[in-house]
């Protein structure tokens, strides 16, 4: 073979052999696009699917939710009154895991009123939470002289207690109840006319505040349980809403003790139970300051 016809062929071979690696990686390039697209139209598939499992949930849901709510207002509308169990000052490691339980055994929805609570207490207000019934804002802090020194300070305190609860939760609470409720007078010690402009403010802000019709007076005069139970039934009446006060502080057993019976009395009497929702009608004091 010529020197010149070596050279085409070998250029020729040459030639060949880069044009089978060009379309090796083509072909390789080809099907890594063709997996790629693969992989993406199975997670998209994947993810539509669960927006569709998530969208027929929540579908689900609310449609459980419409029925369970056009059940209790048939059994409202046959019922005598009814009652809304209200916890103030909670939780507490001693008394509010027993008002759970006895809710639980009960099979009775409720309201707690918070205060500021520890990190080891936040399980309390999950488990509030968790089976169902209506968290409040009391306040991050008790103290009269705090809360009530300025509207500003009066709202921020509803608006700390939010933001703890949220952070638990995951649940932005908009009930609130004032420390000594909208009617007290103490803060006017601290500053003339300030549950005007409070109770005001308060919707303006977009909160809802509740006060009670029924007082246990179990942080009071009650010093028993038969005094919690005296003081809560004697004071249901029908035809309304009866809001009833209570506490779930620490060491407060008289109200344990008094729970049980007080539900026994209003299912035996007529009386359905309730939690406060965005539904529920305010009910609120006269202001006094």
């Amino acid at each position: 073979m010529s020197l010149n016809k070596l050279i085409k062929y070998n250029n020729k071979r040459y030639r060949n052999r880069y044009i089978l690696i060009a379309i090796i990686v083509i072909i390789i390039i080809l099907l890594m696009v063709f997996f790629i697209i693969l992989k993406n139209t199975k997670k998209s598939k994947a993810v539509e699917q669960k927006e569709t499992d998530n969208e027929n949930m929540m579908l689900t849901a609310e449609l459980k939710e419409k029925e369970e709510r056009e059940k209790e207002k048939k059994e409202e509308e046959m019922a005598k009154g009814i009652i809304y169990l209200t916890f103030d000052d909670g939780p507490s490691s001693t008394v509010t895991p027993q008002i759970l339980d006895i809710l639980k055994q009960k099979n009775i929805k409720a309201t707690f009123f918070v205060l500021h609570y520890t990190d080891e207490n936040a399980k309390y207000i999950k488990e509030e939470k968790e089976q169902g019934h209506t968290i409040g804002l009391h306040g991050y802090t008790h103290n009269y002289s705090e809360v009530y020194q300025s509207v500003d300070a009066c709202i921020d305190n509803f608006k700390k207690i939010q933001q703890q609860v949220k952070e638990t939760t995951g649940y932005t609470a908009n009930t609130v109840r004032f420390i000594g409720g909208s009617s007290n007078t103490v803060s006017k010690k601290y500053c003339e006319g300030i549950m005007t402009e409070a109770t005001q403010r308060v919707l303006n802000e977009g909160f809802r505040y509740f006060d009670w019709n029924i007082d246990s007076d179990d942080s009071g005069k009650a010093k028993t349980s038969a005094d919690v139970y005296n003081n809560v039934v004697s004071g249901i009446k029908e035809n309304r809403n009866n809001v009833v006060l209570m506490h779930d502080f620490a060491n407060n057993e008289k109200t344990v003790e008094a729970l049980p019976s007080i539900i026994d009395y209003g299912l035996e009497n007529g009386y359905v139970f309730r939690k406060i929702t965005d539904d529920t009608p305010m009910l609120i004091h006269t202001v006094k300051n």
